[in-house]
Order: C-alpha cells, then sequence, then structure tokens
C-alpha cells in the first residue's frame, strides 16, 4: 500500500491522493488555489516547489518561462507529487487580483450516480459501428454510399430528436477499457480512408477488391466500375464526416492526456488525417487557455459566418502553433527547424498519408484523399464555431460553464465522447471524458450536434436560431464586463 503524501502549500499540509495533482488535492481541501484551464495551459497555478520531488504530467516549457524553471517553479495542475513536496505561492493579494474565485463542479445528483454497467461501456462503441458502415458503403460503391451517407445523417439528425437526453454520470471502476475504445478509433480510421482512396483508384491496390470478393464472394471492383460521379460525392462528404468525427473526436480526448505518450502518439496519428496534427498543440495550450476571448482563433465572434470562420480559424491555429511549439523549443535551445519541431513532424506525418494515397492510386488518389481530410478538419472548425460562436470572457478571470455551449443529447452523447458536455469541459478541462457532468444549467446549443453543425451552414438560419440564445445568455449567464466585450467584438 502507497505510503500517504503530504504537500505543504504556503506551510498548510494537504493530503494527496495516488495519482493527485497537487492543484487536485488543494481545491478538494478548500484551499484558495489560483486556477483557470486546469491543462497546463495559462500558467495560473504556478507555484515554486521548494522541497520534494514532482511528476510532471505535460512539457511545462510551453508556459513557463526560462527563469521561473530555473527557481524551480512548476505548475500545480500538472504536478503529481513523488513523496513529500513543499510548495510556494504568490502572496494573497497579488492571488486575489489577479483570479477571481475559481468554479469547481458540482456534486452530481444521487439518481445519476450508480456503478457503471456493461451498457455503459458498450454506448461508446456507436461511433465504432457508424465507422464499420461508413467502410462497408464505401466498399459496397454505387447507391450504397449514398445510402450509408444519408443513414448515417438520419441517424444522428432523428435519433437526437427522438432520443431525448444522457444526464447519467456512471462511476467507472475500470476507465482503461474507454482508453482502448478511443485507440481503436486510428485502425478505424485507416480503414474507413483506405476504402475511400481505394474506390478512386485503378486497379486493385493490393488485391483489397480481390480479397472482398473471396470472402464474401461480392464483386466489389465492378461495383467500383459502376459508380457514378454523384455517388463520389457522396463518398467525399462521408469520409470526411468520418474523419472528423472518428479521427478528430478521440483525438480531442487523446491530446488531452499529456502524461500518457501512448494516447499522445494515437491522437496525433488520428489528427494527421484532417491534416491538424497542429491542434494537439494549439487546442491543449493556445485555446483552452484563450477560450471565449478575441485571443483565441477557434472562438468566433456574434455575426461571423462559419465559412469565414473555417478558414480563419485554420490560418490562425496553425500560427498560434507555430508560435507556441517554437517558443518551448527556443526555451531548449533548438531553432525552430529542429526535428523535435512537432508542428513539422505533424505536417510531415500528413504527408506521408498523402504519399501513401499516391502509391494505391495516383495524382487522383492522393487529390481524392487531401479533399477528405481538409473536409474533416473543416468538420472541426464548425464544430469549434458552435460550441463557442457570440461567447465572451474577460482574459483575467477563469473560465467557466457559461462559456461554452452544452447539449446532452443522447446520440451525439455517446457518438462523441462526451464532447457534448463542453461546459465541464472547459471549466475543468483535465477531467476525463467519462467524469464529465451533464450541467444543465449551463448554455445549451439548439439541437444536437450534427443537426448543429448542418444549421450553421445556413448563415441567415443561424443568426435567427442563435438570436434568443445569445439574448438568454447575456441576461442569464454573462457578467457586464462580459457583454461588453461580446458586443465589441461583433462583425458585420
Amino acid at each position: 500500500m502507497a505510503r500517504p503524501v503530504t504537500a505543504f502549500v504556503d506551510g498548510r499540509a494537504v493530503g494527496v491522493a495516488p495519482g493527485e495533482t497537487l492543484l487536485q488535492a488543494a481545491l478538494r481541501q478548500g484551499v484558495e488555489f489560483p486556477h483557470r484551464c486546469r491543462v497546463g495551459a495559462c500558467a495560473t497555478c504556478r507555484c515554486r516547489l521548494v522541497e520534494g520531488r514532482v511528476r510532471s504530467l505535460t512539457e511545462t516549457r510551453y508556459v513557463l518561462e526560462d527563469d521561473e524553471l530555473d527557481r524551480g517553479v512548476i505548475l500545480a495542475c500538472q504536478s503529481v507529487p513523488v513523496g513529500d513536496v513543499r510548495v510556494e505561492l504568490e502572496p494573497a493579494t497579488t492571488r486575489a487580483r489577479r483570479v477571481p474565485a475559481p468554479w469547481r463542479p458540482p456534486a452530481a445528483p444521487a439518481d445519476t450516480r450508480r456503478p457503471a454497467r456493461p451498457a455503459d461501456f458498450l454506448k461508446y462503441s456507436l461511433f465504432h459501428g457508424v465507422g464499420l458502415v461508413a467502410a462497408a458503403a464505401l466498399v459496397a460503391g454505387g447507391a450504397w454510399i449514398s445510402a450509408g451517407l444519408l443513414a448515417i445523417v438520419a441517424f444522428y439528425v432523428v435519433g437526437d430528436a427522438l432520443c431525448g437526453d444522457d444526464t447519467s454520470t456512471p462511476e467507472y471502476a475500470r476507465p482503461q477499457a474507454l482508453t482502448l475504445q478511443l485507440w481503436l478509433a486510428l485502425p478505424l480510421v485507416a480503414l474507413v480512408s483506405f476504402a475511400a482512396t481505394w474506390s478512386v483508384s485503378p486497379g486493385d491496390p493490393l488485391g483489397f477488391g480481390a480479397l472482398v470478393e473471396r470472402w464474401t464472394g461480392f464483386d466489389a471492383l465492378a461495383a467500383r466500375e459502376a459508380t457514378t460521379l454523384g455517388h463520389h460525392v457522396s463518398a467525399w462528404l462521408l469520409t470526411g464526416l468520418m474523419i472528423g468525427m472518428v479521427g478528430t473526436i478521440p483525438a480531442h480526448e487523446l491530446v488531452h492526456r499529456t502524461w500518457d505518450p501512448v494516447s499522445q502518439a494515437i491522437g496525433r496519428g488520428l489528427l494527421a488525417f484532417s491534416f491538424d496534427t497542429v491542434f494537439a498543440i494549439e487546442h491543449v495550450y493556445g485555446h483552452h487557455r484563450h477560450v471565449a476571448t478575441r485571443d483565441d482563433p477557434a472562438t468566433a465572434p456574434r455575426g461571423r459566418s462559419v465559412y469565414r470562420h473555417v478558414l480563419l480559424s485554420t490560418l490562425r491555429g496553425n500560427g498560434s502553433a507555430w508560435r507556441i511549439e517554437t517558443r518551448r523549443l527556443r526555451r531548449r535551445g533548438h531553432g525552430p527547424l529542429h526535428w523535435r519541431n512537432a508542428v513539422l513532424r505533424g505536417y510531415l506525418a500528413s504527408l506521408a498519408l498523402v504519399a501513401a494515397a499516391w502509391a494505391m492510386g495516383g495524382a487522383v488518389a492522393a487529390a481524392f484523399f487531401v479533399a477528405c481530410g481538409l473536409l474533416g478538419k473543416a468538420l472541426l472548425e464548425i464544430v469549434n464555431y458552435m460550441e463557442h460562436y457570440g461567447l465572451a470572457r474577460d482574459p483575467r478571470g477563469p473560465v467557466m460553464p457559461r462559456h461554452s455551449w452544452n447539449t446532452n443529447r443522447r446520440l451525439s452523447s455517446w457518438s462523441t465522447f462526451n464532447l457534448t458536455r463542453h461546459s465541464h469541459h472547459h471549466a475543468q478541462g483535465e477531467a476525463p471524458f467519462h467524469e464529465l457532468r451533464p450541467l444543465p444549467e449551463a448554455p445549451t446549443m439548439v439541437a444536437g450536434y450534427l443537426t448543429t453543425i448542418l444549421l450553421t451552414l445556413v448563415p441567415p438560419l443561424w443568426r435567427r436560431l442563435m438570436a434568443p440564445k445569445l439574448a438568454e445568455w447575456d441576461s442569464n449567464h454573462a457578467t457586464a464586463d462580459e457583454r461588453r466585450l461580446a458586443a465589441e467584438a461583433v462583425e458585420a
């Protein structure tokens, strides 16, 4: 049995549970510890390690200055004590001036707390099943592709409308099984991408079509040859949707696990399919720090169309990731073109996938794969758009549930690993997806995720639907400063 660990925070003894960070332990025991993002991005929880050792869960050079590192400054939200430790905070007057009272998650209602049952694990396999349906439709070719696309869209749009909300918060004794479900996204998105690229390739790369016929008796090659242009467009839409859903959504959860190199590698691998490995840097160390402010590329001000946002957020997000990464490298004594540059390595990973598509079917196959990947990337930016549209936050204040739009629609929640519980995710960024609370009092989206995505594509309709939502946010959630900031950010 592990020996109890004690952290002395400005002399106050705080018991630390196994695997618990300094910040988690301090907040659990009522210590007023300054913090905002909880994911190691904002450095608000910085403190000086006076005595003892800690295990860092993230690369602190992303946010701490050289002189701070030399003085033993650490991030409490990313530091797990290894034995007893002593840390010092800033003077109380400075902390009070810089950081208001932080948000803490409410206790889950008693009727929603229970041990997880098998069904609570299986519900997160829904998206695996959808991915396999998409792959089968791509191989079947012809009208099956369009039918598969329409069936998947209808499943989510109609299902979310009819199946209501999921507000359960089961307690998972073995969350490792959930991690495996996340990891399985990588072979699944690879299968879908391979099937899509094969569907536009000449010949029979890797003998895949012949293998399908030998195993099933179905002549996949003949079906592919009979596929018309319209169904190829459906294949592009279906594959882009799957790259965004099967690839980016699990990657989002995995890249937040900065302490787990396997999850980080799989997450970045998934993001390579949408040419967006920079997300692993900008999202964690940029977006979570600046969410709902003008410094956040992913937050869309009121009045901006989704099409403009996709372009601006992509360009600014890549620029932000480059600045964050080169600053980290500089603090390690490396130049921007060093082989450790994670931005460049990510670009090369995506380029390798394009080269594989070219090897399968030449320029046409490579171009088709690029188009699918870019659609997957656009889907991510659309999701960013609808998750924070029109919201504002004082950069000096903590991130609260009111700074993200939330939804608890059942099918959306199950298929996105609770990404829909976005208000809790941003207010407590270190919480794994299965611990996120539904927070019914948080600002609520107009519908489930896929339905909302489709609504954003019609800007006049989107603005009409969001007007009462924003008015309600202004009246019931926002502070006076936030109303002023939101009004100042409006785009004509």
